[in-house]
């Protein structure tokens, strides 16, 4: 009909929805901050991974169940608005989650930047900072295309991580999972530093409004997603610590091309910076996506929150444009930052915040709103979410533990 506002194409599926969200958690975590987790921990660099494994799935669950309620792009904004009827709070949540994808993707491609200098000597911040433009272009052009090429990128990351659980097969049982140099302090650095590797399941309530049957599809996604990478992490990092001393992980730039390498020679090497590579990309790609729905939802007329001049949707593209041009613009100051453990974890902290934030909403509304028939998170006591209150108090742990190192 003429004059009739345009909408998100709906093209995303149960797979494409999981392979989004397995690409973005797998390609932020092993791939970008591995090496810097392994260097705060050694072998207990397993613990970690399980301890954060732990902590994401309370929230996930959360998530999950507040996606089935409410199946819109600007997530986390709607669910502690709906909770809390508080305007102000729900900007709040928006802000943080805004300020996470920006922040998150800066350290994404970092670690891209230290990848590709391996093979060109290129200043890693100059080539992040291309990266990010040329992932916003891609975003622009469409939903369809750049969840297609999510796939095949995603393809590549998982090969990747199976050929370092190969070669590092037979140094699984060297490896002390107790092992903690820096003791239990450095096992919950560790924890909130890998944490970043599991960001990308809040990330898929973004795409609601693109997802076929989104009350059913999004919460399977968040499950699924969370338990594959969940798995494949613990073998990777049996690999690399089992391979490489702890010390010599913690100070490389592309730490998983030396576990290939140290398992298989230095072609393997070769190809898992390569692999890195297109990880790293694909992350960005899809943070970029996130984060633009996100800022596109919240700017809806009907909230009054965020100017409605970047939820306007581009004719041709069908592609919310001005949104997208904003968060690749944001990015940028970021990736100047330089380091990726820093922006990691300055990344984590305001996304924790968000969780805390989250986790009480689903309290809220089981307690004010308890009849739904969709999605439930499991383990409850009357109108409690257990887990929801798990993930609520492990957010603030991993605050205080954060905050504990800067003192």
């Amino acid at each position: 009909m003429a004059g009739r506002t345009p909408a998100l194409e709906r093209d995303v599926g149960l797979l494409e929805a999981t392979v989004y969200g397995v690409g973005l958690i797998l390609g932020a975590g092993i791939y970008a901050i591995v090496g810097e987790a392994a260097g705060a921990t050694g072998g207990s660099l397993v613990l970690a991974f399980l301890l954060a494994a732990t902590i994401a799935s309370f929230t996930g669950l959360s998530y999950a169940e507040l996606a089935s309620r409410f199946p819109v792009a600007e997530g986390d904004y709607v669910y502690v608005r709906q909770a809390f009827q508080s305007k102000r709070l729900s900007e709040l949540a928006a802000l943080g989650r805004l300020a996470m994808g920006v922040i998150a993707t800066a350290a994404v491609a970092l670690a891209f930047g230290g990848y590709l200098s391996a093979f060109l000597d290129i200043s890693p911040v100059l080539s992040a900072a291309t990266l990010v433009v040329v992932m916003s272009a891609v975003n622009f052009w469409g939903i369809e295309f750049s969840t297609r090429l999510n796939v095949a990128f995603t393809a590549a990351e998982v090969f990747g991580l199976l050929l370092i659980v190969w070669v590092g097969r037979g140094a699984w049982g060297t490896v002390e999972v107790l092992h903690a140099p820096n003791g239990a302090f450095g096992v919950f650095e560790a924890t909130f530093l890998v944490f970043f590797a599991y960001i990308g399941f809040g990330s898929i309530v973004n795409l609601a409004e693109e997802t076929r049957e989104a009350t059913r599809t999004i919460p399977r996604a968040i499950i699924l997603s969370i338990g594959v990478t969940s798995v494949l992490y613990v073998l990777v990092g049996l690999s690399a610590i089992g391979l490489v001393d702890w010390q010599v992980l913690g100070a490389s730039e592309s730490p998983l091309a030396l576990v290939a390498a140290a398992g298989w020679g230095e072609r393997a090497g070769v190809l898992l910076a390569a692999i890195a590579l297109v990880s790293t990309a694909n992350t960005v790609l899809i943070l970029l996506i996130s984060t633009s729905r996100l800022l596109y939802g919240v700017s809806k007329a009907e909230y009054g929150s965020f100017p409605t001049v970047l939820s306007r949707i581009h004719p041709g593209r069908r592609t919310p444009a001005l949104a997208v041009a904003v968060v690749g613009a944001a990015t940028l100051p970021f990736v100047l930052l330089g380091d990726v453990g820093t922006v990691a974890g300055l990344s984590n902290l305001v996304l924790l915040g968000v969780f805390v934030l989250v986790n009480a909403a689903l309290l809220k509304l089981r307690a004010t709103a308890p009849d739904h028939r969709g999605f439930r998170a499991p383990l409850s006591i009357g109108r409690l979410s257990v887990t929801a209150l798990l993930g609520l108090v492990s957010s603030v742990a991993l605050v205080l533990v954060y905050a504990a190192g800067w003192l």
